[in-house]
């Protein structure tokens, strides 16, 4: 999964434990694609021990309820069958059943008059300078929000939501909305003025960090961020902040952020960080669309127990 993953809730919510997977999740049935369904011995508050989850490959961003026992799930299916509700492909039963229509997240130009109560994900993808992100106050299990290419002059709705992962361009420089937020794991920031860091200090379950698009004032504060454990900066960033010896104490994972960026660069880089090259090996492939070349061959350039990641 992603430095910046998220576990959305399942529907109806709170019946299933946000969790890529769980020992007490008991597969029964599979679909040969590396889903299957399985058997809830350990739901969450309002679940029901016993209970049909659809797990697996596909589901690592949110496992799905599917009914309250197998015995339930069995009927279920015998009722399709009476009705003549399926289908036989290559001798094999497909039942047909309605879509559930789950608004669990979507992908808009700007944000919608009417923001669905089931919305937990939401990606923003506009132009604009000034993204209002009030409207966002009325979903009340919005767990990520990404906007791309704009920007927003406030976060202040951003302290009124559980949001976990927040990917922002900020124009100007406040912080101090996200004091304190308890729910925010996953930070990926820009800002178009210096910024002062200190607010990300009170916020108690910061775990992921990407600084590479922001203007800091200083990176000192992240020293006090014990809990990290993902940070991405640039070439620049990485070098004030090793120069002052204010890496923070507990990272797992790191990355060299920028484009034009040599391999040699990123050896430079990874033997300050006390990383031996000896086993460092270099892994490229054809670009996309959206990617540049340089930066796209950088990826997981150093891998090795520690789980460092130059890219």
């Amino acid at each position: 999964m992603e430095w910046d993953a998220v576990v959305f809730d399942a529907d109806p919510a709170d019946t299933v434990r946000r969790c890529g997977g769980h020992p007490g999740w008991l597969p029964f049935a599979s679909g040969q694609d590396g889903n299957f369904r399985a058997v809830d011995t350990a739901p969450a508050r309002k679940g029901r021990p016993g209970q049909v989850i659809q797990m697996g490959r596909d589901y690592d961003h949110s496992p799905e309820y599917v009914a309250d026992s197998v015995t339930s799930l069995l009927g279920h299916y015998l009722e399709l069958l009476e009705e003549g509700a399926y289908e036989v492909q290559d001798g094999t039963i497909r039942m047909r059943e309605p879509d559930r229509g789950f608004d669990r997240g979507i992908a808009v130009g700007e944000i919608p008059a009417e923001i669905p109560p089931t919305l937990q994900d939401i990606t923003i993808n506009t132009l604009s300078l000034g993204v209002d992100l009030t409207p966002l106050t009325v979903a009340p299990n919005l767990r990520r929000l990404q906007l791309h290419n704009g920007a927003t002059t406030n976060l202040a709705a951003v302290r009124t939501v559980p949001i976990e992962a927040l990917h922002v361009t900020l124009d100007g420089n406040d912080l101090s909305p996200l004091v304190d937020h308890r729910h925010l794991a996953a930070l990926n920031l820009g800002t178009t003025a210096a910024t002062d860091l200190a607010p990300l200090r009170t916020v108690p379950n910061l775990r992921c960090l990407d600084l590479s698009r922001a203007d800091v004032t200083d990176l000192a504060v992240l020293a006090d961020l014990s809990g990290l454990r993902y940070l991405a900066l640039t070439a620049q960033q990485w070098s004030v902040l090793l120069d002052k010896g204010n890496t923070p104490p507990n990272l797992a994972a790191v990355r060299l952020a920028g484009f034009d960026l040599s391999f040699d660069d990123a050896l430079s880089w990874s033997a300050r960080l006390g990383r031996s090259s000896g086993d460092t090996f270099r892994i490229s492939s054809v670009p996309g669309p959206s990617d540049n070349c340089a930066h796209h061959a950088l990826a997981n350039i150093s891998k090795r127990r520690s789980r460092s990641e130059v890219s």
